[in-house]
């Protein structure tokens, strides 16, 4: 078995689908409460909460692995802890926003009419509300979350997982 840094692969990935589907879950609450909510004239703030949520819940991720290993961590066990934890909450997370708009179409509706009511009090013009609004029922496409789980796991995730083991790593003095 190949260990990193003194800690076996197995252990690592374990570790990180426990979180990552503990974060996942944690996500799409957030979402549900959102579309059930309806907080309509604050959904940009509501949206850039959110995503700082979700930094921060990764980040808290990493700090608790990294108190769970005996309060080191290096670069290498940072990376592939975060990296794997983050897919798997985006996998979570994208698999119950499907799930959830396709078995209670009124979240979806609930969303879409938020988005409409924000646009048109912004005075954006009414074809472009009208094209945001189909562009939002994608998201019972599973092709679609599909297609965004991968952009999210290629591009964002490796660069998040890079700067949060930069923050994290801490070695052993000897």
């Amino acid at each position: 078995m190949k260990t990193i840094a003194d800690y076996s692969f197995r252990r690592i990935f374990k570790q990180s689908i426990v979180y990552g589907v503990a974060l996942g879950g944690f996500l799409e609450m957030m979402n549900i409460l959102d579309h059930t909510l309806g907080f309509q004239e604050q959904s940009q703030v509501v949206n850039n909460i959110k995503y700082m949520i979700r930094i921060l819940g990764l980040l808290s991720c990493v700090t608790i692995f990294r108190k769970w290993t005996g309060g080191y961590i290096s670069f290498e066990k940072a990376f592939v802890f975060c990296l794997f934890t983050f897919v798997f909450a985006m996998f979570t997370c994208d698999s119950m926003v499907c799930i959830t708009f396709n078995l209670y179409p009124e979240l979806l509706h609930n969303k879409i009419a938020a988005m409409k009511e924000t646009l048109t009090n912004a005075g954006v013009s009414n074809r472009l509300v009208e094209l945001s609004a189909n562009c939002a029922l994608w998201e019972k496409n599973p092709y679609y979350v599909i297609f965004s789980f991968v952009i999210w796991t290629l591009f964002v995730g490796p660069v998040l997982s890079f700067i949060f083991a930069l923050m994290m790593q801490k070695n052993r003095k000897f």
